[in-house]
């Protein structure tokens, strides 16, 4: 095989070397604009998309691998319809968000599945929602029991959200008629032994500051692999596992 190899002629290396680079320098020019359209189109995971967004998002897909299967083929040809893509995808939410007609023309509504209690069956069939579905879906709003539901609703991007009963509703301060204070977020000031000063507030920004809250807490700063700092100054330290 060796000997085959090397009774190709430099030409031709030198062409199927040369096809390699373009191969991988288109890869990485496609990577980069669809990871920036998807950017622009927001943070969303496959299951919370909208019908167009899904739509978007496959005609992406598609239209992005059509350069790589043929080099011949200028990139434009690809470059341009996911931009035409993502423009429609812009000026969509951009007459959405002025236009509610049209937004539900787009994404439709939300459904109730159940309502005040009662299963609705009729909206069930035109969803082509089975039983089982729907005591999937309740179970992951957290209602093992589905008697335990109020309300059910079915929304645009197809999560399904549950309200339980009063009686089965978790017990809040509020209806304790209880004081309560805000309390902020806590600040991750350590990441993998690492000092994170990006994610400080106003109040701990000193990378001095961590080092002697970890000191204090009995671990070195390469030790730790999470640091998470209080409002009121408490630390929360994840150390790394040994190595064996």
């Amino acid at each position: 095989f060796c000997k085959k190899m090397n009774n190709i002629p430099n030409g031709t290396q030198n062409i199927f070397g040369d096809k390699m680079t373009i191969t991988l320098i288109r890869s990485v020019i496609i990577y980069i604009f669809v990871t920036a359209s998807i950017r622009i189109m927001g943070k969303r995971q496959v299951g919370e998309l909208n019908p167009q967004e899904l739509v978007i998002t496959i005609l992406i897909s598609a239209v992005a691998t059509v350069p790589l299967e043929d080099n011949g083929m200028p990139l434009a040809n690809s470059l341009i319809p996911i931009a035409i893509f993502i423009s429609f995808e812009i000026l969509n939410s951009a007459i959405g968000m002025k236009s509610a007609k049209f937004r539900n023309l787009i994404q439709g509504k939300p459904i109730f599945i159940i309502k005040d209690g009662e299963i609705q069956q009729t909206q069930l069939k035109k969803l082509r929602f089975t039983v089982d579905d729907l005591n999937d879906a309740v179970r992951q709003a957290g209602a093992f029991d589905i008697s335990q539901v109020e309300n059910a609703i079915v929304e645009t991007n197809g999560i399904v959200t549950v309200q339980k009963k009063a009686e089965y509703s978790p017990v809040t301060p509020k209806m304790l008629k209880l004081n309560t204070e805000e309390c902020e977020v806590p600040i991750t000031v350590i990441i993998d032994g690492e000092i994170i000063e990006n994610y400080y507030s106003n109040i701990y920004k000193s990378k001095d500051k961590t080092a002697i809250t970890a000191v204090e807490n009995g671990e070195q700063v390469h030790n730790i692999l999470l640091m998470n700092i209080s409002d009121d100054g408490t630390a929360y330290i994840v150390k790394k596992e040994q190595k064996q």
